[in-house]
């Protein structure tokens, strides 16, 4: 007979399915029952990875970042980032500084799934995944609104994103009104 058990992460979860020498009896076993071995996803830390994306990607002038809440409607992942970039270069360098944040501040590392020049790469952190497009890819495939129309529910970023745009603080072009926190290049 197996022990029961459990978890201290998601993360943890997924590593312990992983492993080649796991006892496949041990997840039909009686004794592990209720949500020992599949808890639910911690959305708070999920979430805190795709903020982290989503900064990264924002810090490379990434456009129109959107975070989708998909954990409601599939068990394929918790949230959707979709991200513009308007280059091939630029994409790579979205993927690029993505890839360096959460490997520094979450310790995951994960290659690309296809390729700047097919105008679509994917981050698939589990939990997470990262979708950059160009804008004829994103506009193509529309993304963001087939999950919409699923149920996906939009995730505020307004608390990490840098305005691309001065006249998103008073609607003028002046720098009244912008403060230091407002500025990242106050000096």
């Amino acid at each position: 007979m197996h022990q029961a058990v459990t978890f201290a992460s998601y993360q943890e979860q997924m590593e312990f399915l992983a492993d080649e020498d796991m006892d496949d009896d041990l997840l039909f076993d009686d004794e592990v029952t209720g949500n020992s071995v599949f808890d639910e996803p911690d959305l708070t830390t999920d979430l805190a990875l795709a903020k982290i994306a989503a900064k990264a990607a924002d810090g490379r002038k990434a456009e129109d970042i959107v975070c989708l809440e998909v954990a409601n409607i599939t068990t394929m992942t918790c949230y959707l980032l979709i991200v513009t970039g308007n280059s091939r270069p630029q994409n790579q360098a979205i993927a690029a500084a993505i890839m360096e944040d959460v490997e520094e501040e979450v310790g995951l590392i994960k290659n690309p799934e296809g390729t700047a020049d097919s105008g679509w790469m994917l981050l698939d952190y589990g939990s997470v995944m990262v979708h950059i497009m160009t804008p004829k890819s994103r506009l193509y495939y529309n993304i963001e609104g087939q999950w919409r129309d699923k149920g996906g529910t939009g995730v505020d970023l307004e608390d990490i994103l840098v305005p691309n745009k001065l006249e998103e603080y008073n609607g003028g072009n002046t720098m009244e009104g912008l403060t230091e926190e407002d500025d990242p290049f106050w000096s």
